[in-house]
């Protein structure tokens, strides 16, 4: 794919001279570093879920496809183990509407962009070599199709977990799966009666699991 090899390439550019530099300062023996980026792609599975296009009730799917991406990790002074995470993750697929099973009218399909970009914190606990680590991170989700025109921006969370595998002081191994969530309406309600007061919250949306690796490049 054009572009992961274009964004391959970007962060070579942008983190090679950094990591000489480092190499040439702590004699190439620390491994210490502040950044690491991780080109990453891997496979997402949508969970499908009832939904209302006008009168008629169906469900809407994504459906399962590869994705692509890039993660940048900063590595937090004051606390070992965490770091802050800036994430960009795309999906190019189709939408589904299927209402055959329900009503008889088929099948619809459109082309689907799907685009998580976030920001959270990631941490863990390094053991040798080996980093197993949790994630947690917050943004907006970018739903865009060409058939379908207006693109849409829906908030969303991401939960992962995975592990990184330090190969030296200049490259590794990133592992990872991870819960995207976006959230299409959400309510809440408080009440008061003779058995005390209650709240409640809730909201639908779309719900998605992926498993990815990519090469992390320390700087």
């Amino acid at each position: 794919m054009n572009w992961t090899r274009l964004v391959l390439a970007a962060a070579m550019l942008a983190v090679l001279p950094g990591a000489a530099a480092a190499q040439r300062s702590s004699g190439g023996s620390t491994g210490v570093h502040r950044f690491e980026i991780t080109p990453y792609g891997g496979y997402s599975w949508t969970f499908a879920r009832d939904f209302y296009y006008g009168p008629t009730l169906g469900r809407l799917d994504v459906s399962d496809s590869g994705i692509w991406g890039i993660a940048l990790d900063i590595n937090t002074p004051y606390q070992p183990g965490s770091q802050i995470e800036l994430l960009y993750s795309r999906q190019d697929s189709e939408l589904e509407f299927d209402t055959a099973n329900l009503v008889g009218t088929g099948r619809n399909t459109a082309d689907l962009s799907v685009e998580y970009l976030h920001i959270g914190g990631l941490y863990g606990q390094r053991r040798g070599q080996v980093f197993p680590f949790g994630v947690l991170t917050l943004g907006g989700t970018r739903y865009a199709s060409k058939d379908l025109g207006e693109d849409i921006w829906k908030f969303s969370i991401i939960f992962g977990f995975g592990a990184k595998v330090y190969a030296n002081e200049r490259f590794g191994l990133r592992i990872q799966g991870r819960f995207p969530f976006s959230v299409f309406s959400g309510g809440g309600s408080v009440g008061c009666g003779s058995g005390g007061c209650y709240t409640s919250v809730g909201g639908t949306g779309l719900a998605q699991f992926d498993v990815g690796a990519g090469v992390m490049l320390l700087m």
